[in-house]
């Protein structure tokens, strides 16, 4: 009877997108598809405090305004932390740029990067998300 409930637990888990873990606290990451596709996953693996800028680009051209995230030095270094926005999910589109640049005042920046154009972000596959390790 607990084999039967851990095993629906985790069917729902996976059913509401929730991560799976598996003993030993390793992650199955073909066996979840992203809910959102075009997210994006940022693991800060520097020693030092990092934002990370993102400027959209308009359907009709041009940019959005720019808006950013901080990270803490290690922050997210193992599986990445899925970025959103006030108003609701992240999703990148082809064109947008991504900059990021130390807090701690070394003047140490990554990028920029354009999405789809240069070798970051990455996407292994279509239901993936893109994902930026720094």
């Amino acid at each position: 009877m607990r084999r039967m409930g851990l095993s629906i637990g985790l069917m729902a888990g996976l059913l509401l997108g929730w991560p799976a873990v598996l003993a030993g606290g390793s992650k199955p990451t073909s066996l979840v598809a992203s809910q959102n596709p075009r997210g994006l996953r940022v693991s800060n693996r520097s020693k030092q405090p990092l934002r990370l800028v993102l400027l959209a680009r308009k359907p009709g051209g041009g940019y959005q305004e720019p808006v950013h995230w901080d990270f803490a030095p290690g922050e997210g270094e193992r599986e990445g932390l899925m970025l959103s926005l006030p108003e609701g999910p992240l999703a990148l589109q082809p064109g947008d740029i991504l900059v990021a640049f130390s807090l701690d005042g070394s003047r140490r920046y990554w990028g920029p990067y354009v999405v789809g154009s240069t070798s970051k972000p990455t996407r292994p596959n279509e239901n993936s998300d893109w994902q930026l390790i720094l």
